[in-house]
């Protein structure tokens, strides 16, 4: 291989590491000891070197999704439909996970900026965590170099398209279903108040039960994060803390992970999911329909809101996008853990 033709991708074939660990490693970021020394071996052997930002943004190179958190499965869905739309599209597409904590502009700066794409799509952390002062000059700062798409609530001030569910509808059918099935005491469990979309949500819960002048405690809204640990901790909170007539008689999830753990919990305790306590998740993960009793639960569409972001991406790059935002609606689910089988409550 001529010196001249290596590649960033090369580089990290050869090094047997990850293109975005390459790209910290040349821009000076954090790695390993034996990253860095295997990056720097592989880029000797090729003779490769790092090109401007003003080289990059001149070639036609690939697309970045930029995403918190691959673990979850509400990601893993939004990544295969932007791998789609990029394959049918013909770009490559970079997935790039920045580590835990290193969301400041100037780590986004060094780690996005520095990758070889010409746009990039945030969803998760990149666009929710932080002060909305500063989200806004973090997505602005990479929107100065490069088309970008968020999925997420939008953020006002930045030049770029986005995509986003209509978060306080997801809630409002949820809470309207249960009404309808004759429940009153409706907790809301999960989230962190440092993120964006779980705090709009848990908004529109608060505001909606009191709208429909439904009893409300805000101490039951723990703020305890998106796993199934965190659906142990509520329920188990939520029914060592009350008794009797002051125990809800539903609860609503911030997402079907959270969902789950509350589901075992409730198990453990002795309640009956949905005789005695029904249960609504959202995302509508692969497993919903196999639990037992299956989950009744608010489907976001991310398979969609991937595809869609990869399409407005390369239509920006091709200089045909805009600044505007696509609110989609989101669906309810019915299976069996809300009860609708049972009929309306007494």
């Amino acid at each position: 291989m001529e010196p001249k033709s290596a590649t960033i991708i090369d580089v990290a074939r050869l090094a047997q590491v990850s293109v975005a660990t390459v790209s910290r490693v040349m821009s000076g970021g954090s790695a390993s000891a034996a990253s860095r020394e295997k990056v720097e071996a592989a880029a000797r052997q090729l003779g490769y070197r790092k090109p401007s930002a003003e080289k990059h943004r001149g070639e036609r190179r690939a697309l970045a999704l930029v995403i918190s958190d691959l673990t979850n499965p509400y990601y893993g869905l939004l990544c295969a439909g932007a791998e789609q739309a990029a394959r049918l599209a013909g770009w490559p597409l970079v997935v790039y996970q920045p580590e835990v904590g290193r969301w400041s502009e100037d780590a986004i700066a060094r780690n996005v900026l520095d990758l070889p794409v010409s746009g990039a799509v945030l969803v998760g952390a990149p666009m929710e965590q932080g002060s909305t002062d500063e989200i806004r000059e973090r997505l602005c700062r990479i929107a100065r170099e490069m088309p970008i798409v968020t999925i997420g609530p939008r953020v006002e001030g930045v030049s770029c398209v986005n995509i986003t569910s209509d978060l306080s509808l997801s809630v409002r059918k949820s809470l309207a279903h249960l009404m309808n099935l004759g429940h009153r005491r409706i907790a809301f469990i999960g989230g962190s108040g440092g993120m964006r979309s779980s705090s709009a949500r848990r908004r529109a819960y608060f505001e909606e039960m009191e709208r429909l002048g439904l009893p409300v405690d805000r101490s039951v809204s723990t703020d305890a994060g998106f796993t199934p640990q965190a659906g142990e901790l509520c329920v188990n909170r939520l029914f060592s803390e009350a008794a009797g007539d002051a125990r809800p008689t539903a609860i609503i999830a911030i997402n079907d992970l959270v969902a789950l753990g509350a589901m075992r919990q409730l198990q453990r305790l002795g309640l009956r999911v949905p005789e005695d306590v029904a249960l609504i998740g959202c995302d509508n993960q692969f497993f919903t329909p196999f639990l037992n009793p299956s989950l009744t639960t608010v489907d976001l569409h991310p398979f969609d809101h991937g595809v869609s972001a990869v399409e407005e991406l390369v239509g920006s790059i091709k200089g045909g996008g805009g600044s505007y935002s696509q609110i989609r609606e989101c669906s309810l689910i019915v299976r069996e853990s809300c009860g609708a089988l049972l009929g309306v409550r007494k």
